[in-house]
Formats: structure tokens, sequence, C-alpha cells
């Protein structure tokens, strides 16, 4: 299979170093000529111009999309119109949401081979300069499939399983509405909350202090918040009614061991207990 990564950011280039490793032919595309001049420089073939990704689009079997989910409908609009790259390509995105792009294809073209793909990877940094062949290794990566499956939809599973595979990480095939649920309790959410954090910690008594107060916790806590706002900005949108639920909720527990604390009755032993179990449960542990 021939491969083109359309946005190789960290996600793509990523993708793109290791498949070139394990044998498959890549080329992709970018938005600016500093990364197109770094990734020739990595030995890829690389486009930014919209017309001619289009055009040699036609020599690839597999599109991928690393692109933020607005980026990925217009691109996806643009291949639709085209009935040969329509039929022909398979197709899978790497969105952090799924229902919304899985929805616009569902409404969109019924004969298609796309799959909603969500590697559950990355980092604070972006851009193929921090690129890494091996992100992808023993991470799970999310499969949806769109409402109705059919002949074309299945062959972009089956390409999908391979290809991720092939790069070391462990499939899961799942509801897409289930996915952006899940989302919002183990990654959205708390995306957001580390910005509170931080953004509360500003408030702390730090005048006089020479040393930074700052310890391990904190920095797990809040490392986060390093990680693109714009690109952040995109993905809560594409997820708000889970991501707000799930907010309303923690707002609730924390009123309550607020109060359970000013008035001595909280109980923090079972705390931790209760919240050990539950990370483990997520975790697989």
């Amino acid at each position: 299979m021939k491969i083109f990564i359309w946005g190789m950011g960290l996600m793509g280039a990523s993708l793109a170093l290791r498949l070139r490793h394990e044998g498959y032919e890549v080329a992709g595309a970018v938005r600016s000529e500093k990364s197109k001049k770094f990734l020739e420089g990595q030995g890829f073939t690389v486009f930014t111009d919209h017309e001619t990704i289009l055009k040699v689009l036609r020599n690839y079997d597999v599109l991928v999309l690393g692109l933020n989910i607005d980026q990925c409908i217009e691109a996806l609009e643009a291949v639709f119109e085209n009935d040969s790259l329509k039929s022909n390509l398979v197709i899978f995105d790497m969105c952090s949401t799924k229902k919304k792009l899985l929805d616009f294809v569902d409404s969109r073209s019924q004969n298609v081979a796309f799959i909603g793909a969500h590697p559950m990877a990355g980092k604070e940094q972006q851009g193929p300069e921090v690129a890494d062949s091996l992100l992808y290794e023993d991470r799970t990566v999310y499969l949806t499939l769109a409402c109705e499956t059919n002949t074309q939809r299945e062959r972009a599973l089956s390409t999908a399983l391979e290809l991720w595979q092939r790069v070391g990480a462990k499939t899961v095939v799942i509801d897409a509405e289930r996915h952006d649920n899940l989302m919002a309790y183990v990654s959205h959410g708390l995306h957001l909350v580390s910005c509170l954090i931080a953004k509360l910690s500003g408030d702390a008594p730090l005048a006089g202090l020479t040393a930074s107060p700052a310890a391990g916790s904190y920095r797990d806590m809040t490392r986060i918040v390093e990680s693109s706002g714009n690109m952040w900005k995109t993905i809560i949108e594409s997820n708000n009614k889970p991501v707000s639920h799930w907010l309303l909720e923690l707002a609730e527990d924390a009123k309550r061991l607020a109060e359970e604390i000013e008035t001595n009755r909280a109980d923090i032993p079972a705390l931790f207990e209760s919240a050990l179990k539950a990370r483990n449960r997520v975790m697989h542990k």
C-alpha cells in the first residue's frame, strides 16, 4: 500500500516515520514551508498546495488525515467531490472525537471506505520536529465505523487494523458515541482541569519566594497546559456536551468534599482507596 498523510504534525509525522520503517511508501502534506522543508530533509515527499494534493492522491491507496476535525471535514469535502478518489481511497483520521466526523461522513457519502481512528498518544509539543517513530508503540487506537457498515467500510476497518498493528498499537473497535463519552472522562475533561489547576495556582502566595514551590504532583497535574489551546478548542467544541456533563459532576464532587473538609467529616483514606480502585479499573491493572 502507498500511504498519503494529509497533516504531518507530531501525530502524522510520527506515523509516517514508523510506516516507512515498516516498508510502506509514505508521502504527505503540510501547511507551512518550514514543516515542508524539515520533512523533505527527513526524506519525505511533501506537498503544500491544495490542488496538487488532490491530484497526487490518485497515486495512493490510503489517505490518513492528521488534521483537526474541522480541517478533516474540509479535506473530506474535497475528496468526496472526486468520484475516483472517493471510490478508491481508504481513509481514516486521527481526531480526538469521533461522532461529529462520522455523522458528517454518513450524511455525505455512504459508499466510501472511511473509518474513524483515535490513537491515545501524543506530546505537549507539536510539529514534525518532535515526531517519534515509537509514539504509537503499545498505545491504544480506537476505531469507529460509520453508522451503517458495508463492503467499503469493512475494507477500511481491515486496512486500519493492519496499519495500526504494524506500528505497534493495540486496536479497539468502539461505537462513536461511547468513545466520545469515554474521552470526556479520561482525556478531554482532564486537559481543562489541568488548566484550571494551573490558573488557580497563580493566586498562591508566591511573592518573595526565591525558588519554585512546585514538586512532582504539581508538574504531573499541570504538564498538559503546554499543549496547543487552539487544537483543544476544536476538540472541546466537537465534544461539548459530554465534557460539560463531566465538569458538572466534578464540580459537585469538589463542592461536597470541600464541605466535608470544612466540617472535619471528610474520610480522606476512603477517598484515596476508592480513587485507586477506579484508576486501576481504567488502567486495567
